[in-house]
């Protein structure tokens, strides 16, 4: 049976709550992008990920009454699901970037991996998960993000598909913090959101500062200068 997220009143005997199938939904589209090459498509998956941790974040706010975390969850929609895909896209179309087809695995085999992940995440849920905070399956979710991210910060060949990785990784830690943790001052949750958009925007600088000098973006050809 589904419920709808109360935190401290909610049924024990209930399995999955709201922000569990909220921190489902985007562990499921974190593996969608694993076997998506097109950048827009990635940024697209990015925008709809980044929502649904909002969405949590205002589920959370509500339910505990916190204004802070609806601000958070304002904050986190404009800044990460909208300015940041809207500032990378741009970038890409400057650089004429349309696809990644990876650099060191197929995107079909890192669709299964992404799969695995996911399932490995599950099974982790108990291990990581706090009984108190009623939503186990959201630490699991967080954890097959950080993977996920991970996994795509380190078979994609372009940098900008590896800075969408940093942002993938980034929403696991953020996810289980709210969902797993009592949370954090608003001033320090604020600083984070400002810092991951100003380490975009350095990256989205740089990246096209090397296709710029260099006429391509694809990291793999920067082992050339080992030597």
């Amino acid at each position: 049976m589904l419920c709808i997220y109360t935190r401290g009143q909610r049924n024990p005997k209930m399995n999955l709550s709201q922000i569990d199938l909220f921190a489902a939904g985007a562990a499921v589209i974190a593996v969608w992008m694993c076997g998506v090459t097109r950048v827009k498509m990635q940024l697209w998956g990015m925008i709809f990920q980044t929502a649904l941790l909002s969405g949590i974040c205002l589920l959370i706010g509500i339910a505990d009454r916190s204004n802070h975390l609806l601000i958070l969850a304002l904050a986190m929609f404009i800044i990460k699901a909208i300015a940041i895909p809207v500032f990378l896209e741009r970038s890409a179309k400057r650089m004429d970037i349309i696809r990644d087809k990876g650099a060191n695995i197929h995107p079909t085999l890192a669709l299964v991996i992404g799969c695995g992940l996911l399932i490995v995440g599950y099974f982790l849920a108990p291990k990581f998960g706090v009984p108190e905070m009623l939503n186990m399956g959201s630490a699991g979710m967080a954890v097959a993000l950080i993977f996920i991210g991970m996994l795509l910060m380190t078979t994609r060949r372009l940098a900008i598909s590896q800075v969408i990785g940093f942002l993938t990784m980034e929403n696991g830690i953020s996810l289980y913090s709210l969902t797993q943790t009592r949370g954090m001052p608003l001033l320090l949750e604020m600083a984070i959101v400002f810092e991951v958009l100003i380490c975009v925007l350095i990256a989205g600088l740089v990246i096209f500062h090397i296709n710029r000098n260099f006429e391509h973006i694809d990291v793999t050809h920067m082992k050339g200068l080992r030597h």
